[in-house]
């Protein structure tokens, strides 16, 4: 059976918060969005709540699916979500499992991220272009 995570795409203007994974079982020395497994009976759009709270310490006010996809590397069902408004000022609030949190320009992200970054990095560029009209 295929292991949920829930993906959290924090946007601020045209930047993007990635995290530094550390002491990970998958990805580790990677940059990657904040993200958490979906616990058993937990819907998706929970789940995210509930990580961006664990992960980044805010609470999503404005959250929209993006999209679904498998792991190119495990069997893994990824769900996306962004946010563009929370409730907190984001921190690295998992610091033994992330080395830093950064903003990045969407145009110039870091060459070593997970596999699944790129792949919804294009979803994202066609979501704003029609949400933002960028």
């Amino acid at each position: 059976m295929a292991q949920s995570i829930v993906q959290i795409i924090f946007i601020r203007d045209s930047l993007i918060l990635l995290g530094f994974r550390q002491n990970t079982k998958s990805y580790d020395q990677l940059w990657g969005f904040p993200a958490g497994r979906i616990e058993l009976g937990e819907q998706p759009q929970a789940s995210a709540l509930r990580e961006s709270l664990e992960e980044v310490a805010v609470e999503p006010i404005n959250l929209s699916f993006l999209t679904q996809l498998s792991d190119p590397n495990v069997d893994c069902q990824h769900y996306v979500y962004v946010c563009d408004d929370w409730k907190g000022e984001i921190k690295n609030a998992e610091p033994y499992l992330c080395r830093e949190v950064c903003w990045f320009d969407i145009e110039h992200l870091p060459t070593d991220c997970t596999p699944t970054t790129q792949s919804v990095i294009v979803e994202l560029r066609r979501y704003l272009a029609t949400a933002y009209l960028i």
